[in-house]
Formats: C-alpha cells, structure tokens, sequence
C-alpha cells in the first residue's frame, strides 16, 4: 500500500459523518459585522490584561512537539532507516506547496466573505507577528545547532523550516475558522502533517527536525495573535476570551498526534536456524528492545460516549544479535573448515544489528466516559494492518592471526587456502602492515536478511484525557496490540563468489508479537 493511499485510508473515518460547529459560536459570527471582537449597543467594553489574553491565545500545544522532537533525536538514524525500508526511492516535492495551503484558505475565504475570528487589520498583523517569530526562531536553532541533513546536502537541517510553515499557517486556519468549523482546523492540520511526513520521506529531514519545526510553527501563532491582541486591545466580550464554554457531555471527537515507548516480543524465534547438523553451531538470539512509537490518531463520536476512527502507527524495533563468544570464535564462516582447511580465514567478531520497522493501519470504535468537563477516559477496540519492513544483520569480520602460524598452519597449507585472499587485502590497501591488516574490520552487507511481511492485527487500549480548554487536551494512554506474522529468514552466512552469489537458504516461522504501549499526545478536540 502506497503511503499517500494510506494517509488518504485513514482519513476515511472522518469523512462520513459531518462535525458540528458549537451554536453560540455560530451566533457570534453571525452577530458581528467583519470581526466577531467588535461589540455593538450599549455593551461595556472590557479590556483584557496581558495576562488574560496569554491565557486566551496561548494553546501550550506546540510544547509538547517540541519535547517529543528533542526526546526522539536519539532514534533520528532508525526513522530513517524505517524510510529507506518502506519507501527509499521517495522524490516529491509537492511539500513545497502544502506547507502553504493553510493560509492560503484563510485569506481566501475571508475575501470571499467568509466571516472570521479577526479583522483585516487584526489578521494582517497577527500573522506578520506569527510569520516573524517563526522565521526568528527556526533560522537562529538552524545556523547554531549546523545539523546535517539527512541525505548530506547542507547543515542546516534542524529544525524544518517547511515544518514550522505548515503548523504556523494550519494554526492561523483553526484560530480564525476552527470555531466555526472543525472541518477547517482537520484540513489544516491534515495537510501541516502530510508536509512533514513528505519532509522525511524526500529524505530532507530528521524526525526530530519535523517534530520541533511543528511545535515552533504553532508557538509562533500563538504569540502572534496574543502581541496582535495586545495591540489593538481586544476586548472580553469576544466568543474567544477563555474557551471553556463547553459541556461535560459535548462530543469528544478528536485529532492526535502521540508518542510512545512500546515493548516488543522478548526475542525473535531464530535460535535454531544456524545449528544445522554437521555445522558449527552459532547459538544466536535475537533479542528485542523498547521500540519508540509515533502514530496519529483521531476518532469522530456520535454522542458523548461512542464514536468510530483509526490510527496510524510507526513504530522502530531495536534487535540486538546475542551470540556466544566461543561459538564466534568457531563459527565456520567462509566455509573454510568444510573445504579441509585447518582453521577459517575470517573470525566472525559480531554482528551490526538493524531495527525492526512496522508500520500499523487500525480503524475501529472509540469509547469515552466524561468525568467532568474537563476529565475524561476512554477505551477502544481496533483491527487494521500490519506491515514490517525488511530487516538485515550485518557480519563485522576480522583476519585470524593463526593463519600467520606456522605451528599451525604451514607455508603449503597457506598457499593453499589463505594466500590469494591475503594478496588480495594488501593490495586494495596499499602500504598496510600485517598488523594493520590484523586489526582491521571488515563488513559483509547481508549476514541475515528478514523480508519485508504483512498481518493483520487487533489491538485495544485505555486513555486518561484532560481537556484544559474546549479545542485542546492532553492524553495519557496504554495500548495493546497483538500480530503473528509469518517471518521469512534469509541466512546468508557466507561470503559472495566471484559472480557475487552467496550461499544461502530460508526459514519461515510465525512470530506472536505482544506490544504494549505507553505514551502521551496532544489532542485537538472537535
């Protein structure tokens, strides 16, 4: 399933039921003329505070971007190496236009008529303020932190610049039209997230440049709408003075985007695989760590307490090839021992481990019981699709020294077996000395090689959400999913011949996954 198909599959949920715009907002944008702040009759104005209007504007929904992105730097190289698996000959540049599109829709639809949060002028400057800051803070981290990209163009990598446009003009969308829609700030968003999706899959960026570009793109809105408010001291009697006008059993309909850290299955099934009979036993376990989670996730509900959606999950699996030093030290890695020679020519020194890729399509039905209006918990039941990526383990090879051992091995025997791969090492490395050549390493691309599978998949979970306005929350939740995919092992435990093939047979074998995870996500309530 092609990636864009996917974004477009999971967006299904949301498309036949329409959401409803809350009543007193629609009344507010029908009760003012240009901009739903300016008040008419005998009304009192009231101006706010500096410290009313922050609590206004300020939606704390770009922090949360920000830590995830600067957490998950560490696995930059595995989401990369999750693309160059799923998708490695992406080339599209239609990112270059999506990350405007937003605000584009914005001025758009107030030429046209479209009544808004802001007048001209409040617009104008609220985005000059937003565009500044933007720009302020992305291009300062870019030409301090001088991070490469990934596909080694520049260094200017961190943050994304595409990114922050895209939340900053996806937010300016839902802070004019969100109230009057929720239809607006889905798009908006759901194109700000296909830019940085694109961003990674164009190899341009780091996760973590995409995660913290996001975050900056919608604190910049935040602050220029709170300096453009300050400036034309808006007043109090506006529909947007506190967003909390809304009830404990309002629909809690929902767009997040989550993090997470996951377990996996303690190992994989391939201690066998190796230890044929008449071979020399390698005794290897794959052993698997704690996988880093992200996914989008949103549900439309009926009511307050059923509604239907569907996520969309990535998740990065460490696998760490555990084997015996002694059954290293005599594995038969060329072959050499079966062909009469007294020891191998290459000692197997370890192996450079991969991580296991899977990619995770789920719809199904969302549960939610509101403690108050601003506590809520949830539950859901799903099942979707499970794709895993190829994955490959490495050999890191090194020269025996006993070959160099007369006692051991003689001068004949050497002709024989070693002399014309040793010849071979010095001179593709001219100059080096047997002690160089000794110590040095060498890499065979494909040791072990899993091909990429598909499964289907089921999967629940609680949620704890904490609704702290009407258009923002913060959730805490534990998932639970469960796949058996048939893995196929490719073993390629020999070194290619002249022709560049290589020995090798397969093993299939289902795999039960258990994966439990726990995370957290900012969600965008409708």
């Amino acid at each position: 399933m092609k990636f864009k198909n996917v974004l477009i599959f999971f967006s299904l949920p949301f498309c036949y039921i329409p959401l409803h715009a809350h009543n007193f907002c629609e009344e507010a944008f029908y009760n003012f003329p240009d901009s739903i702040s300016q008040i008419t009759g005998s009304q009192e104005t009231k101006h706010p505070t500096a410290k009313e209007s922050f609590k206004r504007n300020f939606s704390y929904m770009g922090i949360p971007f920000i830590t995830a992105g600067l957490i998950v730097k560490e696995r930059n190289t595995d989401f990369r190496t999750l693309r160059n698996r799923f998708k490695p000959a992406f080339h599209h540049r239609y990112d270059d236009y999506t990350q405007y599109v937003p605000l584009a829709a914005t001025w758009g639809m107030k030429l046209a008529g479209v009544q808004s949060r802001s007048s001209w002028k409040e617009l104008a400057v609220s985005n000059v303020f937003s565009a500044a800051l933007m720009a302020g803070f992305v291009n300062s981290l870019k030409y301090t932190t001088r991070e490469i990209r990934p596909d080694n163009t520049s260094n200017n990598s961190f943050p994304s610049g595409h990114t922050a446009t895209a939340f900053m003009c996806a937010t300016i969308l839902h802070k004019e039209y969100g109230m009057k829609s929720p239809w607006y700030s889905i798009g908006g968003y759901t194109l700000a997230g296909i830019t940085g999706v694109t961003r990674q899959l164009n190899n341009r960026h780091w996760i973590g440049d995409v995660l913290v570009g996001a975050g900056i793109g919608m604190i910049s809105t935040d602050l220029g709408y709170f300096f453009s408010d300050l400036i034309f001291r808006r007043d109090n009697a506006d529909t947007w003075k506190t967003n909390t006008a809304y009830d404990r059993y309002d629909t809690p309909s929902f767009l997040s985007f989550n993090m997470g850290i996951a377990s996996g299955p303690s190992a994989l099934r391939t201690a066998e695989i190796y230890d044929s009979e008449g071979g020399s036993p390698l005794g290897m376990h794959l052993k698997v760590g704690t996988a880093t989670v992200v996914s989008v996730e949103g549900a439309y509900f009926f009511n307050a307490f059923i509604g239907a959606g569907g996520r969309l999950k990535v998740a990065t699996l460490p696998v760490i090839a555990d084997i015996p030093a002694e059954n290293m030290r005599n594995f038969d890695m060329d072959s050499d021992l079966k062909e009469g020679a007294p020891v191998n020519l290459f000692l197997l020194d370890g192996l450079e481990s991969d991580h296991l890729g899977m990619f995770d399509v789920d719809l199904g039905l969302y549960f939610s019981y509101p403690f108050s209006r601003h506590f809520q918990i949830g539950s859901k039941l799903l099942v979707g699709r499970r794709i895993n990526a190829n994955f490959k383990l490495n050999s890191i090879c090194r020269i025996n020294p006993q070959i160099f051992d007369r006692g051991i091995v003689s001068e004949e025997v050497y002709n024989q077996f070693y002399k014309e791969d040793i010849d071979y090492y010095y001179m593709n490395q001219d100059g080096i000395s047997r002690d160089e050549l000794l110590n040095s390493s060498f890499v065979d691309d494909d040791f072990l090689n899993i091909r990429k599978s598909a499964t289907y998949k089921i999967g629940t979970g609680v949620s704890f959400t904490y609704r702290y306005k009407e258009d923002a929350a913060l959730r805490l939740y534990c998932d639970y999913d469960f796949a058996s995919p048939r893995l196929t092992y490719d073993l390629k435990n020999s070194w290619t011949d002249e022709e560049g093939n290589r020995n090798a047979h397969s093993y299939t074998k289902r795999t039960p996954m258990h994966n439990l995870t726990f995370g957290a996500s900012i969600a965008f309530m409708f």
